[in-house]
């Protein structure tokens, strides 16, 4: 499948071009799915490209990149994929070109719903195997019910034995697995001491009492004595400012430009430094690295209406960081251009906007 990514204004498509069928792509078009991604179509020279308005929503090759697949996500994607085989029929469109590819199964964050991508082109063939082999990737191995139906799954899917219409049949006899609890052993009350065993507990625990006591009159001492020596004079976390860069801000309604002085760290630190104090800064640990308003799906979590649940993400490859957007509605800005498709290399004292929220990386 001939694919690429293209933005328009606020909406985000994903590109379909080549040789499409043209009973089914007019199907598509007139009869709305909610299943289904919306889409439109447009005519360039005798090329046909179908646009799929992908805006909000996150593949689900993304979606699970920080936490594991459990029983219930697979049950959910199967009973979804089952129930589009249904609206395909019902809408007399060919079941095999449902995209069942983890790069084009699209799913919105806010509602859990699955939304599918139908190809009236070209199919192809190795698409279950392929979903197949990413769950086995993700799933949570400590739940057997996940771990025996993905294995079911990609086996039968290697043979060849099953598709779109019967993978319905791969949930059945395969219910989640509720965790055993072990019986709480009976309290064991202890037995009373003697008198003479009580005293000496006492005298011991008045002794190590006192130890602390005497600890800690220590610590506040010394505490005391550092606070009226005069501290020596700290080198600076900065030791040098750079200008970062003049750029026209009427796209958010300033008029003029702005220069700004910027303080960077030395060494490899890498850092987003917070340019309008709405968000703080944050560190840039384990990658890959994402960033969104959605707490239980990023590694940096921006609190900001303008930002999408899973906005974007950085990339590390060979010491060098790359950035691309997650099909944002407000979309994602490298020192004021707009990043339409693909990702972009980024680097020290670059601008980064996200939604309303700009950064600097250090």
């Amino acid at each position: 499948m001939k694919a690429e990514y293209q933005r328009d204004l606020n909406r985000k498509y994903l590109v379909i071009t080549g040789e499409l069928d043209e009973f089914q792509t007019e199907m598509l078009l007139r009869n709305r799915s909610e299943g289904f991604v919306m889409l439109k179509r447009e005519d360039w020279d005798n090329e046909t490209k179908l646009y799929y308005d992908i805006t909000g929503k996150q593949s689900l090759e993304k979606g699970f990149m920080k936490r594991k697949i459990t029983y219930r996500d697979m049950s959910d994607l199967l009973y979804s994929i089952s129930s589009q085989v249904k609206e395909c029929k019902r809408l007399f469109l060919d079941v095999s070109g449902l995209v069942l590819s983890p790069e084009f199964i699209y799913r919105d964050l806010s509602t859990e719903k699955y939304y599918w991508i139908f190809n009236p082109g070209e199919r192809d063939p190795h698409e279950l195997l392929e979903l197949a082999e990413y769950l086995l990737e993700h799933i949570d191995n400590g739940n057997q019910s996940v771990v025996r139906t993905t294995y079911e799954l990609y086996r039968r899917a290697k043979e060849g034995s099953i598709d779109a219409e019967n993978l319905y049949e791969i949930l059945q006899g395969c219910e989640e697995e509720e965790p055993e609890y072990e019986e709480s052993p009976k309290e064991i009350k202890p037995e009373p001491l003697k008198e003479e065993e009580a005293r000496e507990t006492k005298s011991l625990i008045n002794r190590n009492k006192k130890k602390v006591e005497q600890t800690i009159d220590k610590l506040f001492l010394l505490m005391k004595k550092r606070d009226t020596e005069s501290e020596p004079v700290k080198e600076p976390l900065f030791n040098h400012e750079e200008l970062l860069h003049e750029r026209d801000l009427d796209d958010d309604g300033w008029t003029g430009s702005e220069t700004v002085f910027i303080s960077l760290p030395e060494g490899d630190a890498r850092r987003l430094i917070s340019r309008d104090g709405k968000i703080p800064d944050a560190d840039l640990g384990d990658f890959p690295c994402i960033l969104g308003s959605k707490a239980d799906c990023v590694d940096i979590f921006l609190n900001d209406r303008s930002v999408s649940r899973m906005h974007a993400q950085i990339d590390e490859a060979a010491g060098k960081l790359y950035i691309y957007d997650l099909n944002s509605k407000n979309g994602t800005f490298i020192n004021g251009q707009k990043l339409v498709s693909g990702e972009k290399e980024i680097k020290q004292g670059d601008e980064i906007r996200l939604g309303n929220l700009r950064f600097v990386l250090a």
